[in-house]
């Protein structure tokens, strides 16, 4: 997700809660997606051989869906997040 990105949803014609919602699942994506991709690659420095460039990018391709799967799975930390964020919106 870039900042252009961010821009687009803010201009939604949505409630706060709902792009608070949708921003607290991208934002944990690309965490999940960071964590995953480090954890990877230190796997791989242990690992004599080394990955042709389709492996590592499908293992990218999978590492970002799989980021985005952790983000709107029940009881995510992207829920933790949003539940901690939207008490700001009463105030």
């Amino acid at each position: 997700m870039y900042v252009e990105d961010i821009r687009h949803i803010l201009n939604y014609k949505l409630s706060d809660e709902e792009k608070l919602k949708i921003l607290s699942e991208e934002f944990v994506s690309i965490f999940w997606s960071i964590l995953l991709k480090e954890m990877r690659e230190s796997v791989q420095m242990m690992s004599p051989e080394e990955t042709s460039f389709a492996l590592s990018t499908y293992y990218g391709w999978y590492d970002d869906e799989m980021s985005k799967i952790l983000a709107k799975s029940n009881d995510s930390l992207a829920n933790i997040l949003y539940k901690e964020l939207v008490k700001g919106l009463d105030r």
